[in-house]
């Protein structure tokens, strides 16, 4: 018999504007998702980034801890798949079951990756997808009224200052002890993390390459990652409980 189940999704680049259609269709089939925002993207006053990694790490870690949801499957996209990543490597007792989104924290010299913090705030947004913003990111952050562009703004200094220059975090050195069932998927117009990136996750598990999606596949491809993330969850409630 499956049990209930919940999940914890981390977050982009693009912050925290709701659930994508591809996680919508997880709560739609009984599994509960918890979203807790990033530190630095909910526009707590007064914050300041981290200067090093392990600052972040146990920042984000207290915010985990807060949701009393641990430990679960965790699914992590973008910046969010890089702390889940660590999440799962450094408190591996916290992470039933791994699922990443295009995860940044390694870096690939050679691949022809953008950075969008190096074009104006308005070019900055569609370099995240495949072509044009998605119409189903646009309406969640209209949602917000007219707090939308400030949470927009926020995501993009948050962000800004997890991977400028570079989203390198050597986390290449480390995904050797991730040892829970995992699933990696990936864009394959992804231009923040390109494909050569998702090669370098091979060792843990050979990543899914959505052809048609960015580096925000799950807006872009909500039907596909939909399905993919439902099909790993539904894998892993069927599994008896420890």
């Amino acid at each position: 018999m499956a049990r209930s189940m919940h999940v914890i999704y981390l977050h982009s680049l693009a912050g925290n504007p709701g659930l994508s259609p591809a996680l919508e269709q997880l709560t739609a089939s009984g599994i509960e998702v918890v979203a807790p925002t990033l530190p630095g993207f909910d526009g707590t006053s007064g914050w300041e980034p981290p200067h090093d990694h392990l600052t972040w790490l146990t920042r984000v870690w207290d915010v985990l801890d807060s949701t009393g949801a641990l430990p679960c499957p965790v699914i992590g996209a973008s910046i969010g798949g890089m702390f889940a990543a660590e999440l799962a490597i450094f408190r591996p007792e916290s992470v039933t079951a791994l699922s990443l989104l295009a995860p940044l924290g390694i870096w690939a010299g050679e691949s022809p990756a953008a950075d969008p913090y190096a074009l104006p705030g308005a070019q900055r947004l569609p370099l995240l997808f495949a072509s044009e913003v998605p119409q189903a990111f646009e309406d969640q952050y209209a949602a917000f009224g007219e707090g939308g562009d400030v949470a927009r703004y926020l995501a993009q200094v948050a962000g800004a200052s997890l991977v400028w220059p570079i989203p390198d975090r050597d986390l290449d050195t480390r995904i050797h002890r991730i040892r829970q069932r995992n699933r990696i998927l990936w864009g394959g117009r992804d231009r923040i993390a390109p494909v050569e990136v998702a090669m370098r996750w091979s060792s843990v598990s050979e990543p899914t390459i959505i052809e048609s999606a960015g580096h925000l596949l799950e807006w872009d491809e909500p039907d596909a990652v939909g399905g993919a993330l439902l099909e790993f969850l539904d894998e892993e409630r069927q599994r008896p409980a420890v």
